[in-house]
């Protein structure tokens, strides 16, 4: 071979060896690009701070080649809580378990406040014993209301305070703990004998005979205690074992000259089941027992004839359960008892499916039922102004069929499409109060109203990411109800006039939140929910109430992983809505605040 044919030959091998360097780098490329593009991602977004409502259930996490989703999914929403200071993620918000201990506290306009402190004592593979508190409270003056002339002071302060222990043995989990909370507000809302003059004299109120209580505060006070033991997921016998005990005490009756109540609930759940040997087939059966005692202190027979009465609810359900790695299915009933003037057994399914239709698109499908225990601690986490002079009685949903598909079809984009239908003996809807108080009298109280109820609900969820840059999601609810009166509300409800209103409840919904992290330690979020077409009765007049327009905005800077800060800007839209009749929101307010963890 000539020196020439060798040069030659090098050349081309140089050049060959290039250009497959060159092509390896070019593959290598696309491929990080589609991983990038198809990259796992968590697709849950930060709650925004709602002015009405609890935190969303959570959504079940997205990975790039399998859909994990909880077994009991619930499409809907829990109940609303209806407050006064916008609701927060309590201990959730900030990451508390990569240090042993977190504290937040933040501060601003109408005395608003808002606190969290939790330390770990113990935190390793077998233990966990953590403590934790915290704290909401505010003293807002609020803007003169329907051109009345009448100041509102919305007064709250919130604490919940605990301790929590749990121990992993090989064969199971021990837990004992206990919370207290104490809960100080007044009625501010506008005194409805004043408001029913001010309809009935066109906007000419006249002078009350006797000045309601709205300074002074009431009180809720609760205790819970809990102890059990459960074996784990795939023990070949399971076993189940909670005991837990609540308290809770009013300060004040209907007024201050009357002592509230007091209720203890006892509560023992028990469960049993056998897996299959070498089977994912389960059979099982459990049992709930609730027993509620109250008391009247200002009654010497230690009760009211139309007030809260001892009973006891139970609830028996025997199940079949199949689980593979991609469907889970549950067969059983619910065989359920209420004592006392309410006494009644009746029946409900327990069927749930669920499971993966392609390797990105599951389905699922619920047909249950329960016992709504409508207790007063119950009552007044709903709804904090119901008078517990006057009982609510627990509801019989008979059936609450879901039914929905969830699929991740679309790169980076999730959605849910979700349907149910619910029939509900003494479903809960709240009123406010139409007697007109006496002397130091709060003024201002809501009860319950509760008409046979049938429900009939479909909705739609988006949630959007892109990397670690922007999270989106959209939800929208309509909700369509159908009430019939029992013969203990046509009084109320003016059965003969066609009053059918799902009264409080909204009949459109819509959350919308949108998270931005434009440097890494920087994340903006807003929030928005929206609450249309919702009525009350007052005095056998149906009033529409303003729609809910929440709009909030979230700024947290994140100095390091021990120190951080945010700001909060509330009701955006500076609006003067009521959440309850005559309970308006606070308008357009800040707070600013910092987290350590430590």
């Amino acid at each position: 071979m000539t020196t020439k044919n060798q040069i030659r030959i090098s050349i081309a091998t140089v050049l060959l060896s290039s250009s497959l360097t060159l092509a390896a780098q070019e593959k290598e490329t696309k491929l990080n690009r589609e991983m990038t593009l198809e990259r796992e991602y968590d697709p849950s977004v930060q709650d925004a701070n709602k002015v009405n409502r609890l935190p969303d259930v959570k959504e079940p996490k997205v990975t790039k080649h399998t859909i994990e989703y909880s077994p009991f999914t619930l499409p809907a929403d829990p109940e609303k809580e209806i407050v006064v200071l916008p609701s927060g993620k309590i201990m959730t918000a900030i990451p508390y378990n990569k240090r042993r201990g977190y504290f937040r506290l933040g501060t601003g306009m109408n005395m608003n406040v808002e606190g969290d402190f939790g330390y770990h004592l113990l935190n390793n593979r077998t233990d966990l014993l953590h403590v934790f508190l915290s704290h909401r409270s505010v003293n807002s003056k609020l803007k003169d209301y329907d051109g009345s002339g009448i100041k509102q002071q919305a007064k709250l302060n919130d604490n919940l305070g605990g301790v929590h222990f749990h121990h992993h043995f090989n064969f199971g989990t021990l837990r004992l703990g206990g919370k207290y909370g104490y809960t100080a507000f007044n009625y501010y809302g506008f005194p409805l004998d004043s408001l029913y003059r001010l309809q009935q004299t066109n906007h000419i109120l006249l002078p009350q005979s006797h000045p309601v209580e709205r300074d002074k505060n009431q009180v809720n006070q609760t205790i819970n205690a809990y102890a059990g033991i459960r074996s784990k997921d795939d023990a070949l016998l399971g076993y189940l074992l909670d005991i837990e005990y609540h308290r809770f005490g009013q300060k004040y009756g209907h007024t201050i000259d009357v002592d509230g109540l007091r209720e203890s609930r006892f509560t023992l759940l028990l469960g049993f089941s056998s897996r299959f040997s070498n089977s994912n087939q389960r059979v099982g059966i459990t049992g709930k027992m609730d027993y509620f005692n109250y008391t009247y202190p200002s009654s010497k027979t230690g009760g009211d004839s139309l007030g809260y009465q001892n009973h006891t609810q139970i609830t028996v359900t025997p199940y079949y359960r199949y689980e593979n790695g991609d469907w889970r299915l549950q067969l059983g009933a619910n065989v359920m008892l209420i004592t006392g003037d309410s006494s009644k057994l009746f029946l409900s399914p327990n069927i749930s499916a669920e499971g993966k239709i392609t390797d990105k698109t599951a389905c699922y499908v619920r047909a249950g039922g329960e016992i709504g225990m409508n207790d007063a601690l119950s009552i007044s986490r709903l709804n904090r102004y119901t008078d517990h002079a006057l009982m609510v009685k627990p509801s019989r949903t008979w059936l609450d069929l879901e039914a929905g598909i969830r699929t991740g079809v679309v790169p980076n984009v999730w959605m849910e499409f979700f349907g149910g239908f619910k029939i509900t003996e003494n479903e809960v809807f709240f009123v406010p109060a139409n007697y007109i108080g006496a002397k130091h009298d709060f003024g201002n109280y809501s009860f319950a109203y509760q008409p046979d109820a049938s429900l009939f609900r479909v909705g739609a969820s988006f949630k959007y990411a892109y990397q670690k840059w922007f999270d989106a999601s959209l939800k929208g609810v309509y909700n369509n109800w159908s009430l019939r009166d029992g013969d203990d509300n046509t009084w109320l409800s003016g059965k003969e006039n066609g009053y059918k209103k799902a009264y409080g409840r909204p009949e459109l919904e819509v959350h919308a939140d949108l998270a931005i992290r434009p440097i890494r330690p920087l994340t903006l979020t807003l929030g928005y929910y929206l609450g249309a077409n919702r009525y009350t009765l007052f005095h056998a007049k149906e009033i529409k109430l303003t729609n809910i327009n929440d709009l909030n905005f979230t700024a947290t800077y994140n100095f390091n992983d021990t120190f951080g800060a945010y700001v909060k800007v509330n009701n955006m839209l500076n609006r003067q809505q009521e959440l309850w009749y005559g309970y308006p929101t606070q308008q357009l307010h800040a707070l600013a605040g910092v987290n350590i963890n430590f």
